[in-house]
């Protein structure tokens, strides 16, 4: 084997910290948790109803 320059890493990084999660991104996820149909998700997160001639739609 040739000799190489480099030097051989035989210790293991340490595993990265979990971040804490931002407090206004935990906020919009409980709002997003107790909404029941598309027109209370796309009103928590900022867009227009939906509407159709059926009434509101499910998908956005």
């Amino acid at each position: 084997m040739a000799k190489s320059s480099l030097t051989r890493v035989t210790d293991k990084a340490a595993p990265p910290r979990p971040r804490k999660p931002d407090p206004a991104t935990e906020q919009v996820v409980e709002r997003l948790r107790r909404t029941r149909s598309a027109n209370e998700i796309t009103s928590v997160i900022g867009l227009k109803p939906i509407r159709g001639r059926s009434g509101p739609k499910i998908a956005y």
